[in-house]
């Protein structure tokens, strides 16, 4: 499935219940298990480092959000997770491969996949992926 930005905003929004277009309120704290409001640092520009690169930003009962930087053609090998996933790429390009479908990712395609669809991340040659990763919902302790 291929989506434009604003529209993973609006699918991500009925999600979860139209809460990501209100303002927060004790009642969606509550919801999401953390703090009403908060900033979240996204990675920049992507400098030298390990060839993969994870880090966890927030790690709520209802939301896991994370950041994956693929260097020097590194691939994200296959793998699923037990809650819906929403794929963004913040810098560079690349292609989400689910069985035999190729799926476009760059920072004006996200790709939304389903609990339990098997898939891997491969980045166009000669870029530099920086991936901002959506799971709804814990399921999994770590994003393979």
């Amino acid at each position: 499935m291929r989506l434009n930005l604003s529209s993973t905003f609006a699918a991500a929004a009925l999600s979860l219940g139209g809460c990501a277009t209100q303002s927060a309120s004790p009642h969606h704290a509550a919801t999401l298990g953390g703090p009403e409001s908060r900033v979240v640092e996204l990675p920049g520009t992507p400098s030298a480092g390990e060839p993969r690169e994870v880090r966890v930003l927030v790690d709520e009962p209802a939301l896991k959000l994370a950041s994956i930087v693929l260097r020097d053609g590194a691939v994200l090998s296959t793998h699923d997770s037990e809650v819906p996933v929403t794929i963004m790429a913040l810098e560079g390009s690349g292609t989400v491969v689910v069985g035999a479908e190729r799926l476009r990712l760059d920072p004006t395609h996200a790709v939304v996949l389903a609990p339990n669809v098997r898939h891997s991340v491969e980045p166009d040659a000669g870029t530099d992926l920086v991936l901002l990763v959506h799971h709804l919902g814990r399921g999994e302790e770590h994003h393979q």
